[in-house]
């Protein structure tokens, strides 16, 4: 009897365990070190990112770029470098742009995170730094607003990160920093680094439900067990 009950057991295990939810990355190049490789550079209206122009009507073509920068505090790497701001005018809405990249996943879970600094070259206060988002399909999942500084030069640095449900199919993700103001060639700057999409895959149904099953006799072997050893005790 004690034999059977060991085998449904380790087959309950066996079960339950069958069934783990495997994590795959789905962004391509998200620590920037092979440059710009699968990322596409874009401007919002009126927005520039690119170091030059910074003034209107200066022409250059508004493209990111990759520099070696410490992102994180812990030591320089190569980062997405964006010199954002309106190419005329101030004010809000900010304008600025970013990159993208169009991915595609078999749904489920979807965990973001990305490391983002913005720096500030002169010895004088300033009023804003930057606004730095993470977009997915066109919706803003998380944002910060380094807002401003008393004095500089200064280094300020903080993480985006956020948690979804994907269906299956191609998305788009976009990291994108805007300002209120005009960039200023060399004055101000924004950066991502370590960015990271890993999208877990959901059990299917029948999945599920041979789980339930599996939990079901995990219970039922317990309360068999429990009978039997106060039958033999009584």
């Amino acid at each position: 009897m004690f034999k059977r009950i060991a085998a449904i057991s380790f087959a309950t295990i066996s079960i339950v365990g069958a069934a783990p939810a495997s994590a795959a990355e789905v962004l391509t190049n998200g620590d920037f070190q092979l440059g710009l490789t699968g990322w596409t550079a874009y401007t919002t209206v009126n927005g520039t990112i690119a170091e030059l122009p910074s003034m209107p009507g200066a022409p250059a073509p508004q493209d990111a770029s990759v520099v070696s920068f410490d992102v994180t505090g812990g030591g320089a790497s190569d980062a997405l470098f964006l010199n954002a701001g309106r190419i005329e005018g101030f004010g809000a809405p900010g304008a600025g742009g970013g990159v993208f990249q169009t991915f595609t996943t078999t749904g489920g879970l979807a965990t973001f995170y990305a490391d983002i600094a913005a720096l500030y070259t002169r010895t004088s206060g300033a009023s804003d730094l930057g606004l730095l988002s993470v977009i997915l399909d066109g919706v803003v999942m998380d944002s910060h607003a380094f807002g401003g500084v008393g004095s500089g030069p200064a280094t300020l640095r903080d993480a985006l990160g956020f948690t979804a449900d994907l269906a299956a199919g191609q998305h788009t993700i976009a990291l994108q920093a805007t300002r209120n103001f005009a960039p200023a060639r060399g004055v101000f700057s924004q950066y991502f680094d370590n960015a990271s999409l890993d999208v877990a895959a959901v059990p299917e149904p029948s999945t599920w439900a041979m789980m339930l099953l599996g939990f079901g006799l995990a219970g039922g072997v317990v309360r068999r067990r429990r009978r039997l050893t106060a039958s033999f005790a009584a």
